[in-house]
């Protein structure tokens, strides 16, 4: 996708983070945008910013889990805007737990945000491109989608389903004149871990023996090390676009991840024992924050 100006975007999950870095972005190069979130009350605040680039711009709620709210929504694009240049796929969770507390529900909930919700776009919005013989699709998934290391399994599983079912349409749709594109954030600065709006699965012995408030302030503790070296997401959005302006399949933040994808095929060893390296330093790190505050996680979390 070359031209951008005057072209339509929609955009679910725009109310922060990569989702309102790429709306105010693409505002920039004039696309008309239809934004989409389930909080309401930032995504009218991110309608606010758009509203003053002086561009044609909707916002509407959207539960990306609920296929007849797509439908609707995606008729209201329809009538507003016409047909769909581009259509990114941002909307997403995690719910952070080791393999011993995860709950099905929260199993459900990951997969149902991070991956359902593509699969209801792309039902809704498809055949408007099929028609047509045009538009891009874009996939947000993680770097999480491309190593299977450190992050919470709900979300590596639904983040490797992203990729894969990236990778079919790219296959099946490139002949019909549709590009599409799966991009694979590292560590951003966004709301994705965010304590106050997801969730902790904990062990209910870790519960029984300390607070809740303190357990809360030691895994804030680990996230804002964690993300101290994490990208700003206008500074990734710009290399995103550059890539969607390639029609790329993959689109990386950072070098690494196409090392680390490379390295699965040319050196399946490095890469096993890469993994367990990461997931290692990982456990280290909880470890060691959770020892600060006199708590010896192992005592309570066999597996991470």
């Amino acid at each position: 996708m070359d031209v951008f100006k005057d072209k339509n975007v929609f955009i679910t999950g725009a109310a922060s983070g990569i989702g309102r870095s790429f709306a105010l972005a693409l505002a920039d190069l004039e696309m008309n945008l239809f934004i989409t979130d389930i909080n309401m009350e930032n995504l009218e605040n991110v309608k606010k910013e758009l509203e003053e680039k002086n561009v044609i711009v909707y916002a509407s709620k959207c539960d990306v889990c609920n296929y007849k709210e797509f439908e609707e929504v995606s008729k209201d694009f329809h009538e507003k805007l016409g047909d769909i240049d581009l259509l990114i796929n941002n909307a997403g969770i995690a719910i952070v737990g080791s393999i011993d507390n995860i709950i099905l529900e929260d199993w459900k909930k990951v997969l149902d945000v991070n991956l359902w919700s593509i699969v209801h776009s792309i039902k809704a919005f498809l055949p408007n491109m099929l028609k047509r013989g045009s538009g891009h699709i874009v996939n947000i998934a993680s770097g999480a989608g491309i190593f299977g290391s450190v992050e919470p399994l709900p979300y590596i599983t639904s983040k490797f389903g992203v990729v894969g079912l990236t990778e079919a349409l790219f296959a099946r749709l490139k002949k019909r004149g549709i590009n599409v594109s799966v991009i694979a954030p590292t560590y951003i600065k966004t709301d994705i871990f965010k304590l106050e709006s997801e969730k902790i699965a904990y062990s209910p012995k870790l519960l029984d023996d300390h607070k809740k408030e303190k357990i809360d302030e030691i895994y804030r503790e680990i996230f804002e090390e964690i993300m101290k070296s994490a990208m700003s997401p206008d500074r990734a959005i710009k290399k995103y676009i550059r890539g969607i302006k390639k029609n790329q399949l993959y689109i990386f933040d950072v070098i690494a991840t196409s090392q680390i994808l490379a390295m699965k095929g040319n050196n399946p060893q490095q890469y096993e024992d890469f993994l367990v390296m990461y997931q290692k330093n990982r456990e280290e790190l909880i470890k060691k924050h959770f020892l600060q505050h006199g708590i010896n996680i192992e005592d309570y979390i066999e597996s991470y």
